[in-house]
């Protein structure tokens, strides 16, 4: 097989090939063969049917078969010979290529490929996040949560809500006067100051004196660990229906309370909790960090991303909101129009994390990180007791289900993110750097 490679445009590669004509011939007297061996007709013993009447019923379906397998074996040689590493299924024009008997097989295929670029140096990188600091407050609102999911709860039919009510409304997260997400059922704690687990200190002010029906719009700021990230700290509203005003009476917090939560005693539960939140917090500060270090890595790289990809990546994205907003009880139109809305912000989303997964990908591979099939196992039985199955049992199902790959390309990110993590300089805001 002859073949060259040419550029012909960002991350994406044409690929000339010539199967030589004796080894085309050889494909095709194989192919009809085992037709011939394999068929079974009517008043002809089996391998014995002549080709001519094997060429009339079949013979279209014989050869796409050979044009099919020559193809793929030459694509699959081809890779084999250059060094780049594909991301999409490559294309060719099927129907213009032209299989004939004692002839070479001529075409053309073009494929995207992985960007190239040199990896940043990641200690040379700074980021600075807030430190992880956990006060008595923190001790507090988490104590008060646990007491609220043993509270008794009277819904307030016709009276108005009030301060350390909680409230169940549907929020549409609006953004540039697009809706981009609609969530159901959502909570409003007016303890916490949190809508739909967002914080909101200040805001939930707005719904004392709300009822049953009323709406209420609350502006806020998307978080920096906001998900999908394309939407991570936008200026956005908050347009929250009041479906339900409950008054909760909290239990007491004494000995008993305690016992029941797990602890042996208040002070005990306290320190319980207390760890907890400090686990949460760092786990939170970490994603922080991880992120702003890929904003410096995206800053500091430049390389462009393969357009299809790209493409089928953000219409995939766009289809799955369109989907959501509907089951939300959107229609069709009104979701295909915020969707529409909402393309650019979803489109530079799945740009970032294409990015992102292209240099964890390269960084892998510069530190030469890699999963272990013990590291697969460990995996697989710490999800098993967090479900309460058998570690094989789940093992048999991600086999089966093809998903043994994806939980080793988690595992694998996982490394990747705790060694920028440790290796970039770490600063706390408006604090001396740290040594991370």
């Amino acid at each position: 097989m002859a073949s060259e490679v040419s550029d012909v445009g960002p991350c994406k590669r044409k690929i000339t090939i010539s199967v030589p004509a004796e080894q085309v011939q050889q494909a095709i007297d194989s192919t009809w063969e085992q037709a011939r061996q394999n068929v079974n007709l009517k008043g002809f013993r089996q391998g014995k049917v002549p080709k001519q009447i094997l060429e009339k019923r079949y013979g279209k379906a014989v050869r796409d078969e050979v044009k099919q397998t020559l193809i793929n074996d030459a694509y699959r040689e081809a890779l084999q010979q250059y060094a780049f590493k594909p991301v999409r299924q490559p294309e060719v024009d099927f129907d213009e290529v032209r299989l004939e008997p004692g002839e070479a097989l001529d075409f053309e295929i073009t494929v995207e490929v992985k960007p190239e670029f040199e990896v940043p140096d990641v200690k040379a990188i700074e980021v600075s996040a807030p430190p992880v600091e956990v006060g008595d407050e923190d001790v507090d609102r988490e104590i008060e949560r646990l007491r609220s999911h043993r509270a008794s709860v009277e819904s307030i039919e016709e009276g108005l809500a009030a301060r350390g009510d909680y409230l169940i409304a549907d929020v549409s997260y609006q953004v540039d006067g697009a809706i981009v997400m609609h969530h159901e059922n959502a909570l409003v704690d007016t303890n916490r100051e949190t809508i739909d687990e967002l914080p909101a200190e200040g805001r939930t002010d707005a719904f004392s004196g709300q009822q049953k029906g009323s709406t209420v719009t609350v502006p806020i700021q998307l978080p920096d660990d906001f998900e999908p990230s394309g939407f991570a700290g936008a200026e956005a509203k908050l347009l929250c229906t009041v479906k339900e005003v409950r008054r909760v009476t909290l239990p007491e917090l004494n000995e008993e309370f305690a016992r029941e939560a797990g602890a042996e005693s208040v002070d005990d539960l306290r320190e319980r909790v207390r760890a907890e939140v400090l686990r949460q917090v760092e786990s939170q500060r970490n994603r922080y960090v991880e992120e702003r270090i890929f904003d410096e890595l995206i800053k500091a790289v430049e390389f462009d991303l393969p357009a299809g990809l790209l493409d089928e990546t953000s219409q995939k994205a766009m289809e799955g909101l369109e989907r959501e907003l509907v089951r939300q009880g959107q229609s069709e139109e009104e979701a295909r129009a915020n969707v529409a809305k909402a393309g650019d912000r979803v489109r530079q989303d799945q740009a970032r994390s294409l990015r992102i997964s292209f240099l964890l990908d390269a960084l892998a591979e510069q530190h030469k990180l890699f999963v272990t099939e013990n590291e697969i196992e460990s995996s697989v039985r710490a999800l098993a007791s967090m479900q309460n199955i058998d570690p094989q049992v789940l093992y048999d199902e991600f086999y089966d289900k093809g998903r043994l790959s994806s939980l080793r390309a988690q595992i694998l990110e996982s490394k990747v993110r705790k060694l920028i993590r440790e290796t970039a300089r770490v600063m706390d805001a408006k604090s001396e750097p740290t040594d991370s």
